[in-house]
């Protein structure tokens, strides 16, 4: 029914208070001719004077009365009522999701599925409208009464757009309520809808469990856990299916999490209707494939085919033959034995990176004496990425040309070894000359000078001893050689991006792209691979520019309202909005592969090709600009 005329017609009589919150108190109210009857969130009274609050009213009313949606409370303008100044909204009689769960606890599976599917729905409309919540949670959701209840998200003054161009100075200030705050919800540039999704996740997880994901004492320790902590499983009751969405909405990185709310609430669907969802990737899920290594100085998760890690832009190591050596010098004397703790701590980091084509065998078997060889036959690029990667697990390396016995440290240990040896050697045979002077002494000689050639020998061959095999990587996975291109550019690229949010946006595109490619059949691999790579290179270009535009955001001179930073705002805009779509069109594509395989066809490709290309192409036009 269409409610805006009795608004604009009549005039409106206060009702019953219906809650009352920092700023304003809502009220009911009705028409006076057509008694019909809506919410009012009036301004207290100590904030009528404040421009502030004024403006926020203004604000909330400006991005949400576009907004009408089922899942949406209808907000119709700010009105005079009774003299005040107040926000007319859609009444809604029934409570909040937070009371709800206050007064009933966890909810059942049906229930919990209905209004989560309802608040995707909801924020589906919302982000496509170009508006973002920013303090979704569930004081802020209204079920309606109905079988079942509808849910309803109110409440959008925390709310901002989703261009920064068309925001105010508030989209750059850190807002929301500490248990529903994505990770990057301290950076405000960084939030976009993912981090509604986020919030939404946390939402599931309450009604699943009674409270949110994560507590603590003060809000600073709990946006510390949102940053830190583990994710929560939910209980077995609720299976497998909806517990692996819900992981999957509170990733801590918004590329691993679903990148559109229509994604969530077709998930939600079908588990509604079969039980079942499609494959991991499908909901946005990163890195669907087993762990190829883990970055010496983060920890993060690196693919065999990449070079670099995404989280902290460190190039990975990587075996390409050459006439370099890696030594390992320190930390310690010289002579002495390594430490047991890095070698255990080097061995568990070889092998958790076997992709990199380096084999621990010799070191697991020994601890050799520092100064030693590590690596012999790198290329230059190979071995001063080794060094760099043992110097973040506390061991000190250089890298030079030649071979095992380059290093002047090596060479000393060889000759501290073969001092230790002849003493050793010449101890054991002056055993004679003590017995007999005349007979022993020129006995101890001859051996001295027979076991000095074999003691060197063997000096040199502990001295120079490499402890990591050298060998080809190991990943078997050979993907389309346009793709690898570009994948192997990006370790001159990533490094130099300055923010780990446009580094994480880039490692979004790149693993969906890796992971779609791995299983590709080879009758598609010429019609997918130039798509792919295009796609690995326009994303890299996107993130790389945002990195650019972020720097120039951050300037204490920045000022909004000139023209040339505006127009730096509109293009972050598009680039950030162009973004996101590549990342959503990949999770479409593979979602589309999926049910395709499951239905043993291949009718998914055609159309879904063709809209990865149609993103593609939105990219190159602003690339244009």
């Amino acid at each position: 029914m269409d409610v805006a005329e009795p608004l604009i017609d009549e005039p409106l009589e206060t009702g019953a208070e219906i809650g009352s919150g920092a700023i304003a108190t809502v009220h009911e109210v009705i028409g006076a001719r057509s008694r019909a009857r809506f919410a009012a969130k009036v301004l207290h009274a100590r904030h009528e004077r404040d421009a502030g609050a004024r403006a926020r009213f203004e604000r909330e009313a400006e991005l949400s009365c576009g907004l009408v949606h089922p899942n949406i409370v209808r907000v119709f303008g700010v009105r005079s009522v009774a003299g005040r100044t107040a926000l007319v909204m859609e009444l809604v009689e029934g409570p909040t999701l937070g009371r709800l769960l206050a007064r009933e606890g966890p909810l059942p599976l049906e229930t919990l599925i209905s209004i989560a599917r309802d608040l995707a729905l909801g924020l589906a409309h919302a982000h496509a409208a170009g508006v973002i919540h920013r303090d979704l949670k569930p004081a802020n959701v209204l079920l309606a009464p109905g079988s079942p209840q509808v849910a309803k998200i109110a409440d959008f003054g925390m709310a901002r757009a989703a261009s920064f161009a068309a925001a105010d100075k508030r989209a750059l200030t850190v807002l929301g309520t500490p248990p529903y705050m994505a990770p990057e919800c301290l950076d405000p540039l960084a939030v976009d809808p993912r981090t509604d999704l986020y919030a939404l996740g946390c939402i599931m997880f309450e009604m699943a469990t009674g409270s949110p994901p994560y507590g603590g004492n003060t809000p600073y320790a709990v946006l510390e856990a949102h940053r830190t902590a583990e994710i929560p499983a939910l209980p077995h009751e609720y299976g497998p299916e909806l517990d692996g969405l819900v992981r999957r909405l509170l990733a801590k990185a918004p590329g691993e999490r679903p990148q559109a709310a229509t994604a969530v609430a077709s998930m939600l669907e079908q588990l509604t209707e079969t039980s079942l969802v499609p494959a991991p990737t499908s909901l946005g899920r990163v890195g669907g494939h087993e762990s190829d290594g883990r970055c010496a100085r983060c920890g993060a998760e690196v693919l065999a085919e990449l070079r670099v890690c995404f989280r902290c832009g460190m190039v990975q190591v990587f075996v390409e033959p050459g006439q370099h050596s890696v030594f390992v010098v320190g930390p310690g004397r010289l002579s002495h034995k390594f430490s047991s703790e890095l070698r255990d701590a080097l061995v568990r980091w070889v092998r958790a990176n076997a992709a990199a084509g380096l084999d621990p065998g010799d070191l697991e078997r020994r601890i050799p004496r520092l100064a030693f060889p590590l690596a012999v036959g790198l290329s230059e690029r190979s071995a001063r990425t080794l060094a760099d990667a043992l110097a973040h697990l506390g061991i000190e390396a250089d890298a030079l040309r030649g071979g095992a016995s380059a290093h002047p440290a090596a060479q000393y240990t060889a000759r501290a070894l073969f001092r230790r040896g002849m003493t050793l050697a010449a101890a054991v045979m002056a055993m004679p000359s003590v017995l007999n002077p005349f007979l022993g002494i020129p006995l101890t000689i001859v051996g001295v000078l027979v076991a000095l050639p074999f003691v060197w020998m063997l000096a040199r061959r502990s001295a120079f001893r490499q402890a990591l095999t050298v060998g080809q990587r190991t990943s078997t996975r050979a993907l389309p050689p346009a793709m690898q291109h570009k994948l192997d550019m990006l370790y001159a690229t990533v490094p130099t991006m300055k923010e780990e949010r446009h580094r994480e946006a880039l490692r979004a595109v790149v693993h969906r792209c890796v992971d779609f490619a791995r299983t590709l059949p080879a009758e598609q691999r010429d019609e997918v691979e130039l798509e792919m790579a295009h796609a690995i290179n326009l994303a890299a270009v996107a993130a790389c520019r945002m990195d650019t535009l972020d720097a120039e955001m951050a300037r204490a001179v920045f000022d909004p309202a000139d023209p040339e930073d505006r127009a730096r705002m509109r293009e972050r805009d598009m680039w950030s909005a162009r973004l996101l779509d590549l990342t959503a069109t990949l999770d479409a594509l593979a979602a589309r592969r999926a049910s395709a395989q499951h239905r043993h066809t291949d009718a998914y490709e055609a159309d879904a090709l063709a809209s990865l290309r149609a993103t593609v192409e939105s990219l190159e036009e602003v690339q244009a600009l």
